[in-house]
């Protein structure tokens, strides 16, 4: 697969495409995006993506934050715009860091790689320019970025960041707190090069305390908290659709961020670290993350 001017033959991709080689993922060239008539279209992705307007970046800002060391990278295939990455320098709790702060690949071409491999990407861009962490947040209930970002790429988080971004009124955001994890993406770690080399999309069968449960009962997803129980690894369930969660869904929604905010806020406060989002074998609905106590991705010993 092209990336830029060469072929990306790492071991992360030879690793990843065991599981996400399609199509698309052969075909896609990985490049910057230097033409500000290509810089304009990417308003356009970010419309169609998120399906509103208050989120959109303009393109003469992502413009300005390239010409002083921010990354712009786009995805094209048959020489069509797909997806981009975008990024900036920053500092996030004393590391000099990069600052991941869209990725978008329209609706079509999701769920072929073509997101991960962006993400590889832009790992190269940073290791080459010196960082060794890339930082960005995401919304703890989307299960679909939960995959991507905790269990693809190997992201760590124990940053709860309540309504970071206000109230906002996009489709997917309009009458939920806008709460965000603050992953951790540890580029160089020992921690990075252990997951990148596991399946990504396993079922989750180990014997652990389930804190909140995602229980269904009838045509509702319920959080039922469990309580807490000192031990090393926890796990804390969320549905897989957090849009389709019963009869009242946005009441719902809001119910699930509520809870979901009160564990997680808890459990970080004691040192918990996620570590892993695993996807039940038989109970399609949920899926779990998985927390441990103390986690260090440069010393991340025996467990998996």
């Amino acid at each position: 697969m092209k990336t830029g001017n060469f072929i990306l033959k790492t071991p992360d991709f030879y690793y990843l495409c065991n599981h996400i080689i399609k199509y698309y993922v052969m075909h896609v060239v990985i490049k910057d995006i230097e033409d500000p008539s290509e810089v304009k279209l990417l308003e356009d992705i970010q419309r169609e993506v998120w399906k509103g307007e208050e989120i959109v970046v303009p393109s003469y800002v992502m413009i300005a934050a390239r010409e002083v060391g921010g990354v712009l990278l786009g995805a094209y295939l048959d020489d069509k715009l797909i997806g981009f990455v975008f990024g900036f320098q920053g500092e996030f709790k004393g590391y000099r860091c990069m600052y991941s702060h869209q990725l978008a690949v329209l609706d079509p071409y999701q769920n072929y790689g073509v997101g991960t491999i962006l993400k590889l990407k832009q790992r190269e861009d940073a290791l080459r320019r010196g960082f060794k962490l890339i930082v960005w947040t995401y919304d703890p209930l989307r299960s679909k970025n939960a995959i991507l970002n905790i269990n693809k790429l190997g992201c760590i988080t124990n940053t709860y960041l309540p309504n970071h971004y206000g109230e906002m009124t996009d489709e997917l955001n309009r009458g939920v707190p806008s709460d965000r994890f603050m992953v951790e993406w540890w580029i160089d770690s020992k921690w990075y090069f252990r997951r990148i080399r596991y399946k990504y999309y396993e079922d989750w069968n180990k014997d652990i305390h389930i804190i909140l449960e995602a229980r269904r009962e009838e045509e509702d997803i319920l959080p039922i908290y469990h309580g807490y129980l000192n031990r090393d690894t926890i796990g804390v369930e969320i549905p897989v659709d957090i849009d389709n969660v019963g009869r009242n869904p946005q009441e719902m929604k809001v119910t699930w961020r509520m809870r979901t905010r009160e564990v997680f806020t808890e459990l970080f406060s004691m040192g918990y670290i996620i570590v892993r989002y695993m996807l039940y074998k038989n109970h399609d609905y949920k899926g779990v993350y998985i927390l441990k106590k103390g986690f260090n991705p440069e010393d991340p010993g025996s467990w998996i």
